[in-house]
């Protein structure tokens, strides 16, 4: 993929971004996500740029694993399309304050995907911070579960975080919390209020 120029690559992206923000890419559905490749394959602001360089079977492969792949990172201020959004997310550092205080801050350097996660500390004590939004509460735990059995990492903390605007009915809320005592795991919630910013051009 090497061959796409700078420019272009970054147009093109800025441009996903953009459309992604707008149509709530968090909340749609496998088949709504499937369909609006399909549209950005056609698009001539995407596709069409994309075609002068990439076969059209490799355009949408690459949306799948440049852009997208990136994109939950980069709207939490993360990677090197970090740039490139029109909404952002509050940072690890600032989820952490939010969650957690104002004493709290999240580790230079210590930032993991997949679950997003990273080391928190206040001066006295360290966690382990793993957070994403509800429909990912499988991935959270299974990666807490993983901390604690491994022995390696402070104690973990899973972060429920949904963006403003889709918050968590006290129900819901509940059963989160009850499924991470199952697992001996402290769940929190958080709402992570978004803004827009202006995308680098260049």
């Amino acid at each position: 993929m090497s061959q796409l120029p700078e420019d272009l690559r970054r147009s093109v992206i800025i441009e996903v971004y953009r459309q992604a923000a707008e149509l709530d890419w968090d909340g749609m559905t496998d088949r709504q996500r499937t369909n609006q490749y399909n549209r950005w394959l056609d698009d001539p602001k995407i596709g069409g740029e994309l075609s002068r360089y990439l076969h059209r079977d490799k355009i949408r492969y690459w949306l799948k694993d440049v852009p997208i792949k990136e994109y939950a990172r980069a709207r939490s201020g993360i990677g090197n399309l970090a740039d490139l959004v029109s909404i952002r997310l509050p940072s690890p550092d600032q989820i952490s304050k939010q969650v957690m205080g104002a004493e709290w801050s999240a580790v230079e350097n210590s930032i993991r995907e997949k679950p997003l996660r990273c080391h928190i500390q206040n001066g006295q004590h360290k966690r382990l911070m793993i957070w994403g939004p509800p429909k990912t509460l499988r991935d959270l735990v299974w990666a807490g579960i993983n901390a604690v059995v491994d022995g390696t990492e402070p104690q973990p903390i899973l972060v429920i975080a949904s963006p403003q605007g889709q918050e968590l009915d006290p129900g819901e809320k509940r059963r989160h919390v009850l499924l991470g005592r199952v697992a001996d795991l402290e769940v929190r919630h958080t709402v992570l209020r978004m803004w827009r910013v202006e995308p680098a051009s260049s």
